[in-house]
């Protein structure tokens, strides 16, 4: 008897298996037809393995099975039967009343649209799971007024506003689009202010005529006028500002929410970091002088006061041609901070501007060189402050045409700091002398060794000076052109020493010319990608952002092989970022970077800086 009843468990077991195999195969079998469009044999595949397992995966490859073969009575009868079987599920309705559209009745189509509407429970997910049924169907306009039901059924204007927004979004209803985002914030909650610029900043991720800005920005101006104590709207409209690099607006705004929260100027110090970082000075001196203003007992008013010295002198290393009486006042701020607080390690970094100032400005290089010697001479305690000291000394000397001396005081710090970066800094700058005197084979041999250096700036510029060398040190005197002089070899090359010397000094008008001089003799030679680059930086320092993009252009197109491409494309990215103000563009280009050069010194700042253009920091 026991052996029996074994027998027949084993036979149950086998049997069952046995058809759920057969169903299985089934199944496969018929979705191959239906990815193969022969509906016809899938049909009665899946209808037999619904009935014996009305589950949702089976149901929906045989719901879409008969809508492609025109069965609308049996598609109906599977629906109301699916209904039967999971009767709060919402997507069944819609399915429902799907095929009624298809079959053409439209008025029983919207019957049923309208009901499930109607009808949709007070819940949340019951809501959504409605709206997300028709907006698969592309139903926009009953996937609106599914949220709008919910909204009122549960009493609550600000549920949905991410769903809204989205439909309004994909309807191209910008208006609507910044309504509902403001409305999360209408009653003055700061903490939501975040969602809120997620939802303009995918509204605004395709607006190349910004026109989609402008709507933005006329509904924020027209919330600040009637709800002048929400701050929330002026807080959202100054990061608007800040999206379109109007620093100017954006500050004013900072100051007023300052006013109104009785702040000690911290949106004001954060708006003049980031004007900063974008190249915005004059904004960002702007603020910090306000911060500055309120007085020394503000929380941030040293911070400001060291802040703006360095946004200064950004400001004007970054100016071609060099404004001498700025630099002057400049140079006299310096002295003042510095005769406030005297020489020691917290003002190394404004000791070591200032010499530079005064050396490389506003020619006074003998009394930059005096500063530095003191500070060496006071920095006895600290080997890395006083090599940053001999290194800056060193470039005076370089300046003022004392190579011998640049040399020496280079190579104490290689020595001293072999293994640091301010060492391997000072090596490298006693190489770049070595390649302006026309000294490449040793310029060379020394480039070679800090290929291995731990900075990847400096290896990368190493690598590049080495590379550079050995390219062009092998014209003859007959590939160089009628302007060459027979009597010196690698013409083009010490034309290009030449002007890179000249940029090292902040001679750029005879770095332009000299850089055009390596054009005349070698047209056509390996220099001419290295030349347009440099010519690009200068023409920035300009402002002739035009001709620069014209000049990184030619390197992009006709020299992407080669091993300036990354650096222009990088380049042409914060062109169109910071200075021709085309976010699509600039994104276009970091796009670029990271696709084209993954290995490029450049691709993690591309990458930081595409992901903050699209939003990403919220």
């Amino acid at each position: 008897m026991k052996k029996l009843l074994t027998l027949l468990l084993l036979s149950f077991v086998l049997c069952t298996a046995m058809g759920q195999n057969q169903r299985s195969q089934e199944e496969q079998l018929g979705i191959q037809y239906y990815q193969n469009g022969e509906f016809e044999k899938a049909a009665p595949m899946f209808e037999k393995v619904y009935n014996a397992n009305p589950n949702s995966y089976i149901y929906y490859y045989y719901y879409q099975t008969l809508l492609q073969l025109g069965d609308f009575k049996e598609a109906e009868k599977v629906v109301k039967k699916q209904q039967k079987k999971f009767p709060t599920t919402q997507r069944y309705k819609i399915d429902l009343g799907y095929i009624y559209e298809s079959s053409g009745d439209m008025e029983k189509a919207e019957q049923v649209y309208n009901n499930a509407i109607k009808e949709v429970p007070a819940k949340e997910q019951s809501v959504r799971e409605l709206y997300n049924a028709f907006l698969a169907r592309k139903q926009y306009s009953y996937a609106i007024a599914t949220l709008e039901r919910g909204r009122k059924l549960l009493n609550n204007q600000q549920l949905f506003v991410s769903e809204l927004s989205n439909v309004y979004i994909q309807t191209n209803r910008t208006d609507m689009v910044v309504q509902e985002a403001l409305r999360l914030v209408s009653d003055g909650v700061q903490g939501k202010v975040p969602e809120v610029q997620k939802i303009i900043q995918n509204l605004l991720a395709s607006d190349e005529d910004k026109q989609k800005y402008t709507i933005v920005l006329n509904t924020l101006q027209q919330k600040t006028q009637e709800d002048p104590g929400n701050v929330c709207y002026e807080i959202i409209l100054q990061w608007v500002y800040e999206l379109d690099k109007n620093y100017d607006d954006a500050l004013v705004l900072a100051k007023a929410i300052d006013r109104k929260q009785k702040g000690e100027g911290q949106r004001v110090f954060a708006l003049a970091k980031d004007a900063n970082r974008a190249k915005a000075y004059d904004a960002s001196i702007a603020a910090l002088e306000n911060i500055i203003q309120r007085g020394s007992d503000n929380k941030y008013y040293a911070d400001a006061k060291f802040l703006l010295l360095d946004v200064k002198y950004d400001k004007l290393s970054s100016t071609s041609p060099i404004d001498k009486a700025e630099a002057q006042r400049l140079a006299d701020e310096y002295a003042e901070q510095l005769q406030e607080y005297g020489l020691h390690q917290g003002t190394a970094d404004w000791t070591r501007k200032y010499a530079h100032l005064l050396a490389f400005y506003i020619d006074q290089p003998e009394e930059a060189k005096k500063i530095l010697n003191q500070a060496i001479a006071n920095s006895t305690r600290d080997i890395k402050e006083r090599a940053n000291f001999k290194t800056d000394l060193a470039d005076i000397e370089l300046y003022m045409g004392d190579v011998w001396e640049a040399s020496l005081h280079y190579s104490q710090v290689d020595k001293d700091l072999p293994n640091d970066v301010i060492g391997q800094n000072a090596k490298f700058k006693n190489a770049k002398l070595s390649f302006y005197i026309g000294e490449f084979e040793w310029a060379k041999s020394q480039l070679d060794v800090l290929r291995a250096a731990t900075s990847k700036l400096i290896a990368n510029d190493a690598m590049y000076f080495s590379l550079l060398i050995t390219d062009n040190e092998e014209e003859s005197d007959e590939d160089i052109g009628l302007f060459a002089d027979t009597n010196q070899t690698n013409q083009p090359l010490r034309y290009y020493a030449k002007a890179d010397f000249l940029i090292f000094q902040n001679k750029d008008d005879e770095a332009d010319k000299m850089l055009d001089s390596v054009l005349m003799v070698s047209p056509y030679g390996k220099l001419a990608d290295d030349v347009y680059y440099q010519k690009a930086k200068l023409a920035i320092k300009r402002k002739d952002y035009l001709g620069a993009e014209q000049l990184l252009g030619k390197i992009v197109s006709a020299y992407s092989y080669d091993l300036l491409a990354d650096d222009a494309t990088y380049l042409m990215a914060q062109l169109y970022d910071y200075y021709l103000k085309d976010t699509g563009k600039a994104m276009e280009l970091y796009q670029k970077m990271l696709r084209e050069y993954p290995d490029s010194l450049y691709t993690n700042d591309a990458r930081k800086r595409y992901r903050e253009l699209r939003g990403d920091t919220f």
